[in-house]
């Protein structure tokens, strides 16, 4: 997948009662700029970082950033990620969910899925929102589209086993190769495919 490109997003902007800016998220972003809620003001293609408060719940960290920056892109940043909390930062219109101090390259894959107008969702969650719905292999099979034709036998593989619910990690010990390698299969499915995130993948192979 392309990274993200800092030029396609006016400003970013980083909201925490608690905190300063990550490492990560300064060195990815040098034009970042840390801003009380209060004082928040943010154009349609601005990214809000927002460093999730302990002593509040979701809503009423996230209600005030979207009255004041209503077009603004979410990125909820919590320093004890859970399912729970995620799903509910989704159900407030969140763009991405993940860890405060999260690595450089997910913090600029995050950026790139969500200016791109997609939705963020790591591993964890994905399989929280897909497991009412766990198919198996042999009905994925029957349930291939045309889609299935531009990928390798490889791609294909992987493509299925997001389908399921499997981790990298758990992908990469069935097929017997890295996770390195896992990570650079769903990048290219997802491109040949013009997806944005796994969810996408794993709801297309679902439907055929």
């Amino acid at each position: 997948m392309k990274l993200f490109d800092p030029n396609c997003v006016t400003s970013h902007f980083f909201c925490s009662d608690t905190m300063q800016i990550p490492a990560a998220l300064q060195k990815g972003f040098p034009v970042i700029r840390p801003v009380p809620i209060s004082e928040l003001s943010a154009t349609a293609k601005s990214i809000v970082w927002l460093h999730l408060n302990a002593r509040q719940t979701i809503a009423q960290q996230l209600a005030p950033v979207k009255q004041r920056a209503p077009q603004s892109l979410i990125v909820v940043m919590s320093d004890i990620p859970n399912d729970l909390e995620a799903l509910a930062a989704f159900s407030m219109l969140a763009k991405a969910y993940c860890n405060t101090h999260a690595g450089l390259e997910v913090l600029l894959n995050i950026a790139s899925v969500v200016e791109q107008g997609g939705i963020w969702i790591g591993e964890s969650i994905m399989q929280k929102l897909l497991g009412g719905s766990s198919v198996e292999e042999p009905q994925l099979d029957r349930a291939l589209g045309k889609w299935s034709k531009l990928l390798t036998g490889r791609e294909l593989e992987v493509a299925k086993a997001i389908a399921i619910g499997l981790s990298n990690k758990e992908i990469a010990l069935k097929m017997h190769i890295t996770e390195r390698t896992v990570k650079a299969h769903v990048g290219a499915v997802l491109d040949k495919l013009q997806l944005k995130n796994r969810l996408q993948l794993a709801l297309l192979v679902k439907e055929g």
